[in-house]
This record gives C-alpha cells, structure tokens and sequence, in this order.
C-alpha cells in the first residue's frame, strides 16, 4: 500500500488529506490521472481549475481503486500555523502506519517546513515502528497527490463539492 499527501488552508481551518492506493493499482491511477492533463499542463491543481474540470476531475479520482481521509484541525488564535500542521502530520502518520504503507510521497514543501514534517514522521515511526519509506515530492512529478489536492480541496470548500466526495472520504476532527 502506497500514501499519498497533500494539505490546504481555509480561513482557521488546515486538512490534510491522505490518499491509499494498494501498490499493484499505483502505475494503473497515476495514468489514469495523467490523462486529465490539458495541452501545455504540467500538473492538476483543483483550486485553479473551472468547475466543469473539477468535476471531471473529482469523477475520475472518485472512480479509483483507493481510500482516502482528510484530517482537519480549527486553528483557534494562540495556536501557532506549525503546532496545528503537526497536530495533522501526527494523525496522518499514525493512520499511515495503521494501515501498513510501505511509502508516503507527500507534496514538497520549503525546506524548514519539511525539516519540521520529517521529525514529527520520524517521531511517530520511532513511537511504532513502521516500514514506511517517506519522502516529499513535487506535484509536478506524482500525479496521485493531484487525486489527494482533489479530495482535499473538495473537503475544504464544502457544500456540494465534499458531499460529491463524501463516499470515498472520511474526514476526521484533529484536536490543536
């Protein structure tokens, strides 16, 4: 089983989102999802993406043979950015481990952020060791964390756009 991550913020909200692909489906989804790219596209990036490509968009990932789960945490004032995006890193990596992942790409982030993720992974693998090869990588180069930005960004925006993808995600309440 392979993880795949992406994150997103809405006013005091984070997600983080955690999509499971069975390894022998990985290179199967990641043509499928290449397939969705438009001439001159290097990547999918829902938030910057029409309405009727979103949907396409969210058809196809909802159509693949994964599970998914956006965690999400309200960030009250007083609760530093980092401590809420550990709080979210500590869930996911405990779920990733649950379920027995031998490789999490998340989405590349600057260097003192992916610093700060890997000694929380490291932490949670060191608590429960774990097989688990973790790395972050660029959307540009891993079409599977364009189907996690997906979910993610539907859970985030709501309405109509999450109960879309309400069957192929659980989303779960982080406490800060």
């Amino acid at each position: 089983m392979w993880a795949f991550s992406d994150e997103s913020e809405r006013a005091d909200r984070m997600l983080l989102g955690v999509l499971f692909v069975e390894t022998q489906a990985v290179s199967g989804a990641r043509r499928s999802l290449r397939g969705l790219l438009l001439p001159g596209q290097r990547r999918v990036h829902t938030a910057k993406e029409s309405p009727r490509r979103r949907l396409e968009v969210l058809g196809l990932v909802a159509r693949l043979e994964a599970e998914s789960v956006v965690f999400v945490v309200r960030r009250p004032s007083g609760v530093r950015r980092v401590d809420a995006r550990g709080s979210l890193l500590r869930a996911a990596a405990a779920e990733v481990m649950e379920r027995r992942a031998v490789a999490w790409l998340l989405d590349r982030q600057d260097p003192a952020q992916a610093a700060r993720d890997r000694q929380v992974i490291d932490r949670a693998i060191h608590a429960h060791p774990s097989p688990v090869v973790y790395d972050h990588r660029t959307s540009e180069g891993e079409p599977l964390l364009w189907a996690v930005d997906a979910l993610v960004w539907a859970a985030g925006a709501g309405g109509e756009w999450r109960r879309r993808i309400s069957a192929v995600v659980e989303v779960r309440a982080v406490q800060p």
